[in-house]
């Protein structure tokens, strides 16, 4: 058992200290991306170095507590 939580432990610190996958929509247009969070906060789309393709190049990650609909 103290094998498993060794290998918690460190998929935990490797987890805090690289970019986190997260979803994120382009501030201009509202296009939606996988994209990787930074432990600096920035939010780069995966496999778009540029940014948007409407050009812009901020992004908001979605918070997965949020709902799809508006009731």
């Amino acid at each position: 058992m103290e094998n498993s939580s060794v290998g918690e432990s460190t998929a935990d610190s490797d987890a805090d200290s690289g970019p986190r996958k997260v979803a994120a929509i382009c501030t201009a247009c509202g296009k939606a991306y996988a994209s990787e969070e930074h432990p600096d906060g920035t939010v780069r789309p995966i496999g778009q170095r540029t940014g948007c393709e409407c050009g812009a190049t901020s992004f908001e990650v979605v918070d997965s507590a949020e709902t799809a609909f508006d009731d």
